[in-house]
């Protein structure tokens, strides 16, 4: 049954020519079948005047070619319980409306008769009950009484194998599209009801990816946003938990100063307090304000800006250096490159005393690498590491730090479409990788000038 729905069309356009292609085969063959099955084994007169009108030509010219002496004679011959024929004498008539019949016999002898054309008459008679056509040819004193053979079962009969057909494809063409409308609507009217409570509740299940192909890329980018509204959510709660964990250790401490005084409410400790409660905000805050960052993307040269990055930790004594390439293009945000590239020097240089910079080309894409001498992350948090808010010593909170470092990195990254990976440096330490596309993200640019 999986194997049959892969070889279905999965658009909505391929769907649609599909029904409408099915609906013409499905028609074809009840046409087929009809005209097998209603076949007659000699086919019949068509229906309407025209064979009345050949009979009456035929009689016509046959009375024409007969001597005067025997005309009437004739005529009550030929005469039959549809065909009256008559010499000299009018049939009782009630004259009637002409209709369309009446009046396609009267063309059709004018016709083929042109000289009798100005004199011939074709009257729509009724006479004790019955409904005729009288035909007048002055001319011979020919009078013919014509009772019409038309037969609504016969044209049924006759009609049936093309209005059979046209109202299957009616029906089914009309069953199909209304089935096709139902399938695409099925899953937008889920997808509306959905998008209605998002609002009021992000963790309900994730949306059926079902439906045409268009559709199911709706879903699909509706369960991202979905996923994506969640973890903002946890992120939030997780941040605001986190901050006022670690805002509490000052507080408290600065409470108990106030409340004991002496020493240990002097100024200089509670500015100290004070100060380390203004680097935890402002470095929440920095989080914040880097994942609204709307810097343009542009060319830069990697290594130029790498190694200036590490000039200015050099210049302050640290144990910084560049090894990298030079001339290493890449389309970026230079300043989000920078401050993430920053991060990892200074959690290099907290943990460790030296941190070396790498960078090169490598086919599409730019690689950084950021090597310290510290002791280095365990495997099983590597992960964990990259949320917001996450510290590997808790105890570290003491020095400002919320656990946002890598986390920022990670967010630089997702926005160049880049990651992150992590190795062990030997003999001790951790090397950070960081991949960049050397392309502009969400484009057709390839290459760099």
């Amino acid at each position: 049954m999986e194997g049959l729905r892969r070889l279905l069309p999965q658009t909505l356009f391929g769907q649609m020519v599909a029904i409408l292609s099915i609906s013409l085969l499905l028609t074809l063959s009840v046409v087929v079948l009809l005209l097998r099955a209603l076949r007659p084994a000699i086919p019949p007169l068509p229906v309407g005047p025209w064979p009345d009108t050949l009979a009456v030509e035929t009689a016509i010219r046959s009375l024409r070619a007969i001597p005067l002496s025997a005309r009437q004679q004739a005529a009550e011959g030929m005469s039959t319980a549809g065909f009256h024929f008559q010499l000299n004498k009018a049939f009782p008539c009630i004259p009637l409306p002409t209709d369309h019949e009446t009046e396609l016999v009267h063309r059709i002898l004018r016709h083929d008769f042109p000289g009798d054309a100005a004199s011939m008459g074709v009257v729509k008679c009724e006479a004790d009950g019955t409904i005729f056509t009288n035909i007048i040819l002055p001319k011979d004193n020919i009078h013919i009484s014509v009772i019409s053979n038309f037969n609504l079962h016969d044209v049924i009969h006759m009609t049936l194998p093309i209005t059979v057909p046209f109202l299957s494809l009616l029906v089914m063409t009309g069953a199909l599209s209304l089935w096709s409308v139902w399938r695409v609507n099925r899953p937008l009217s889920i997808l509306a009801r959905k998008a209605d409570t998002l609002g009021y509740d992000t963790t309900s299940p994730l949306l059926e990816e079902q439906g045409p192909r268009e559709v199911r890329r709706v879903i699909r980018a509706f369960n991202r946003m979905q996923n994506r509204l969640r973890m903002a959510a946890e992120e939030r709660t997780r941040m605001l938990m986190s901050i006022g964990h670690d805002l509490r250790t000052p507080l408290t401490r600065l409470s108990m100063r106030v409340e004991l005084g002496g020493e240990d409410a002097s100024p200089s400790a509670m500015r100290n307090d004070l100060t380390l409660m203004k680097q935890m905000l402002n470095g929440a805050l920095a989080f914040l304000n880097g994942q609204r960052e709307t810097e343009p993307f542009e060319v830069v040269e990697l290594g130029s800006l790498l190694e200036s990055l590490c000039e200015e930790f050099s210049a302050t004594g640290k144990q910084v250096s560049y090894e990298g390439a030079h001339e290493t293009a890449c389309f970026c945000q230079p300043v989000s490159i920078s401050r993430a590239v920053n991060n990892l020097i200074e959690n290099g240089l907290k943990y460790g005393k030296d941190v070396r910079v790498d960078a090169w080309p490598e086919n599409d894409r730019a690689i950084i690498e950021v090597e310290d001498s510290g002791p280095g992350i365990p495997d099983h948090m590597r992960l964990e590491m990259l949320q917001p808010f996450v510290r590997m010593d808790r105890a570290r909170s003491a020095d400002g730090s919320l656990g946002l470092g890598l986390s920022i990195v990670q967010d630089v990254m997702a926005r160049h479409q880049g990651s992150i990976t992590f190795r062990d440096a030997a003999p001790t330490g951790l090397i950070v990788r960081l991949t960049l596309p050397g392309y502009a993200p969400y484009s057709n640019e390839r290459g760099l000038p």
